[in-house]
C-alpha cells in the first residue's frame, strides 16, 4: 500500500520585525478598530484586499480579526471558506450569516444577542458570512433612515444595527473588524459607513475611481450631518449609546491596483510590434497621469476625514499573474499559496506587498 504523502506546510509569510510588533501591540491597547473597505465603483480588487490584509494581520501580527461579508454577492465568503463548507452554509434554508444580524430588527425584536461567527482556518481570521438575503433589507434601512433624520428612535436604532455589531465584536476582544461591502451608495452601505471608525478606499487607476472619490466624500458628509440632526431631534437621546453618538469616521487611506500592460512582444509582426509599443507608451502615460492626480483629488474630496500627519497612500497591489485565481481556488491567502515555479516568486511578492500595506495601515491607525 502506497504511503500518503503529507503536504508540507507553507509558512505564513515574512517574520515580523520586533519594532513593528511593538507598534501594533500599542495600537491594540486602544481597543478594537472597525474599518470598512469601500468604493462605489466595482472591480477595484476590494474583496481580495480585505481577505489578504486580514490574513496578514491575523497570521503574522497575531491580531484577533473579524471580517464581515456585507456584500450580498458573498464573494469574500466563497473565497475564504472551502467549497464544501460554503455549500453546507448555503444549502441551509436559514444560514447563520450577516442577515441574522439585521433580521431581528425587521421583526420588531430589537438587536440580536450574539454574533454568527465562523472561523476561516486558512486565513486565520473569524468571519460573519455573507448572505444574498441582505439585499432585501435595503428597503427597511431606507425607510427607517427617513425616520432617523427626523429624530425617530426606531429609525436611529435601525441605522445603528451595524454599530451594534461592531460594539459586540469589540466586547469579544477583536483587535480589528473589517467590513467588505458592495459598490453601491445605498442604505445598507450607509449604515455600515456610519458605524465605522475608519474607511479605506481600494482604487483602480482610472478616471472612474476619481469620480468615486468625489461621490464618497459628498455622500458621507451629508449622511453624518443628517444623522447628527436626527440625534439632536430625538426625544430620548440617552437611549443611544454615547459611543454611537460620538462616532467620528476617519479616512485611513487608499490602495491602488495596477493595470497589467500588454507588451509589444505580444504583437504578431515587427510593424504590429512597433505600433503596439506606441500604444503601450500612451497607455502607460495615461495611467501615470491619472495616478499622479489622485493625491490632490483625495485631499479635495476626503481631506476632511483624514487625520493630521497621515499619509493616505497605503500602497499598490501589482498584477501578479495567476497567483490570485490560485489563491481563490485553494481558498488560502496569496502569502501562503501552494505551488512551485512562478508561484514561488509571486508568493514572495505578495508577502512583501501585503506586509507593506499592513505596516502603513498600522502607522495610520497610530496617528488617527
Amino acid at each position: 500500500m502506497a504511503k500518503v504523502r503529507k503536504k508540507r506546510p507553507i509558512s505564513a509569510g515574512i517574520p515580523l520585525d520586533p519594532a513593528h510588533k511593538a507598534n501594533f501591540d500599542s495600537i491594540r491597547k486602544r481597543g478594537g478598530q472597525a474599518t470598512c473597505f469601500f468604493n462605489n465603483k466595482g472591480g477595484v480588487g476590494k474583496t481580495t484586499l480585505v481577505a489578504n490584509l486580514g490574513a496578514e494581520f491575523a497570521l503574522n501580527f497575531g491580531a484577533k480579526v473579524l471580517v464581515v461579508d456585507a456584500d450580498p454577492q458573498c464573494n469574500l465568503t466563497q473565497y475564504v471558506l472551502g467549497a464544501e463548507e460554503a455549500l453546507d452554509i448555503y444549502e441551509s434554508s436559514d444560514p447563520k450569516s450577516v442577515f441574522s444580524v439585521i433580521r431581528p430588527l425587521s421583526l420588531g425584536k430589537g438587536y440580536g444577542t450574539s454574533l454568527p461567527i465562523r472561523k476561516s482556518e486558512n486565513f486565520g481570521f473569524d468571519i460573519i458570512v455573507g448572505d444574498p438575503r441582505l439585499a432585501i433589507q435595503e428597503d427597511l434601512l431606507a425607510n427607517d433612515w427617513r425616520d432617523a433624520k427626523g429624530g425617530g428612535m426606531r429609525g436611529i436604532r435601525t441605522t445603528y444595527v451595524f454599530a451594534d455589531l461592531v460594539a459586540k465584536a469589540k466586547d469579544l476582544g477583536y483587535d480589528l473588524v473589517f467590513f467588505d461591502m458592495g459598490p453601491s451608495l445605498g442604505a445598507i452601505n450607509r449604515s455600515i459607513l456610519l458605524a465605522m471608525d475608519y474607511f479605506v478606499v481600494p482604487m483602480s487607476i482610472d478616471i472612474f475611481s476619481a469620480w468615486a472619490i468625489k461621490n464618497i466624500g459628498t455622500a458621507v458628509s451629508t449622511w453624518q450631518k443628517e444623522l447628527r440632526t436626527g440625534i439632536g431631534l430625538a426625544e430620548d437621546p440617552e437611549e443611544i449609546p454615547s459611543a454611537h453618538q460620538s462616532k467620528l469616521l476617519r479616512f485611513l487611506g487608499y490602495v491602488t491596483q495596477q493595470h497589467r500592460e500588454r507588451t509589444a512582444d505580444d504583437a504578431s509582426d515587427p510593424e504590429d510590434a512597433e505600433a503596439e509599443e506606441g500604444r503601450k507608451k500612451r497607455m502607460v502615460q495615461a495611467y501615470q497621469d491619472i495616478s499622479e492626480a489622485f493625491p490632490q483629488q483625495i485631499s479635495e474630496s476626503l481631506g476632511a476625514f483624514l487625520a493630521p500627519n497621515v499619509e493616505p497612500n497605503l500602497g499598490t497591489v501589482k498584477h501578479m499573474g495567476s497567483i490570485a485565481p490560485k489563491s481563490q481556488s485553494q481558498h488560502t491567502p496569496m502569502i501562503s499559496v501552494r505551488g512551485t515555479g512562478r508561484f514561488v516568486q509571486s508568493r514572495k511578492e505578495a508577502r512583501e506587498i501585503y506586509r507593506d500595506i499592513a505596516l502603513k495601515f498600522a502607522r495610520n491607525l497610530a496617528l488617527s
